[in-house]
């Protein structure tokens, strides 16, 4: 069996749980890694055959089927470039980058160089989801008229995502692009209108992105999408629900499929959350429950040819325009219409009110 040879750019969360991932993928692996500052120690640890400080340097260096994009929102354009430039199938994190003009770029690059451009959008792979959106779609509940999809935690892993000039804004970019997607994927349709709100609660020191924001997705059918996403909710939420006038899908992410544990009071360890005294719920495979692993694959077949696509550059692109929207509907309190056009430099430019 011949295994495509993946390029690896970014070490931290996510490079950690693509390699953690794609121990399940036979047909995959990772032969060369990049990162400014930690790319060799991650390579040892991974057993990973070449690394690199500068992803310029692997890419010429190295002979690749597919680059794994894993860095910081501000680099995905460049790096995508490139690799269509040499003709490397791309999978590239979330958000797809900071502007529109970048996201067309990126698309129609690919598509001249006849690559492969997915947008990781982890939550269409997750298990209950698919199975919440296979059991809408069969009228089990009647016709769904409202989606809610909500992410929210205490606050971001590392310290550039509260740098707007690199992250490209804040929780509304890092994690709506999350709720948004799954909310229309599980419908099966885009939005004509957003409505948005959202502000800084928990975390105004640290930067000028918003902690918290709920939009609304207006669909031409009157049905209903509510994405909530927060930075300001320590304990947080995960989970899809689906509303119909026969019933209620809801898939939890923070407590199922899951192990309920208890442990009573006594030595806690604050990196280990399974040391703290009460009620928890560890996940087994988390990554699986994800669907990681299975967006590993599913990369893997789109290259070989075995299925199509299902999260592409372009849906990356449509959400980042709805994200956009958002932003302008939440500066100026009015419900803002579908498509709209953004020549923002970066999405939360229109929050602030500097875009021309």
């Amino acid at each position: 069996m011949t295994k495509l040879r993946l390029g690896l750019v970014g070490t931290q969360f996510i490079g950690n749980l693509y390699l953690h991932s794609l121990r399940q993928v036979a047909e995959a692996e990772v032969v060369a890694v990049a990162s400014p500052n930690t790319a060799a120690d991650f390579a040892a640890r991974h057993e990973i055959v070449a690394h690199y400080a500068d992803w310029r340097e692997m890419l010429a260096q190295v002979e690749l089927d597919g680059l794994l994009v894993a860095t910081p929102n501000d680099t995905h354009h460049a790096i995508t470039l490139a690799a269509a430039e040499l003709g490397v199938h791309v999978m590239c994190e979330k958000p797809l980058t900071l502007s529109l003009r970048e996201a067309n770029e990126m698309v129609a690059a690919c598509a001249r160089a006849g690559t492969v451009l997915m947008y990781a959008e982890n939550l269409v792979f997750v298990p209950m989801y698919q199975r919440v959106k296979h059991l809408a779609g069969t009228g089990s509940i009647g016709k769904p008229f409202l989606v809610k999809q909500a992410q929210c935690h205490g606050g971001p892993y590392s310290p550039w995502f509260w740098d707007v000039d690199r992250a490209g804004g804040g929780v509304l970019l890092d994690m709506g692009c999350h709720s948004i997607h799954s909310i229309c994927w599980t419908i099966g349709a885009w939005p004509e209108a957003v409505t948005a709100t959202m502000g800084r609660y928990a975390h105004a020191e640290k930067g000028r992105g918003e902690d918290h924001a709920t939009v609304l997705l207006h669909f031409a059918d009157g049905a209903l999408g509510i994405a909530e996403n927060s930075w300001a909710m320590p304990g947080g939420n995960d989970y899809l629900e689906v509303y119909g006038p026969q019933g209620r899908l809801t898939a939890n992410l923070e407590r199922g499929p899951a192990i309920s544990m208890y442990r009573a009071p006594g030595e806690e360890t604050a990196l280990d959350p399974t040391t703290r005294s009460g009620w928890h719920y560890p996940m087994y495979e988390e990554a699986w429950q994800f669907g990681f692993p299975q967006e590993l694959q599913h990369f893997v077949d789109v290259i070989k040819g075995r299925e199509a696509l299902k999260s592409s550059g372009e849906d990356g692109r449509r959400v980042l325009e709805f994200i956009c929207a958002a932003y302008e509907s939440a500066r100026t309190g009015r419900r803002v219409g579908l498509p709209f056009a953004s020549n923002a430099a970066k999405p939360i430019d229109h929050w602030f009110g500097a875009v021309e």
